[in-house]
């Protein structure tokens, strides 16, 4: 068996609350996904030569508190990753120009905005400053 975490084991674990289908929101939410899981993909390759480049399991770190999958197969098969979307940000903070993902790895949910980062690259670019920046225990 691979011990290792990967991009898969991630995503499998992802239990996302998704708005009503064929919807604005939904399309949306979707390409978030869609985006979340060609960056771990990406990450899993590991083309990056910068000794600072994430890995998977830097993001499994940042989403769930530990980096590794879980050794015991009841604590495998319970582990969900909560996934929400904030489609309010603007409303709340009419002049900002960007927001980042919230994580709680306490509870193992993650915020995505909606409003930002609509293409991969600026998803990417925006990933990266969360994770790098905001592993601690705080916010960004």
């Amino acid at each position: 068996m691979e011990k290792k975490v990967d991009s898969y084991y991630i995503v499998s674990h992802f239990a996302p609350t998704m708005s009503e289908s064929s919807t604005l929101k939904n399309a949306r939410e979707a390409q978030i996904l869609n985006n979340f899981q060609d960056f771990l993909q990406e990450l899993e390759v590991g083309t990056a030569e910068d000794e600072d480049a994430l890995t998977v399991p830097d993001v499994m770190q940042w989403l769930t508190g530990q980096s590794h999958r879980h050794l015991l197969l009841s604590e495998r098969e319970t582990l969900t990753v909560t996934v929400h979307f904030d489609h309010t940000c603007v409303e709340r903070m009419p002049n900002h120009t960007i927001c980042y993902p919230v994580v709680s790895a306490c509870t193992q949910t993650i915020t995505f905005p909606t409003a930002h980062c609509l293409d991969y690259c600026d998803f990417k670019a925006n990933m990266e400053t969360a994770i790098k920046c905001g592993a601690g225990f705080h916010r960004i």
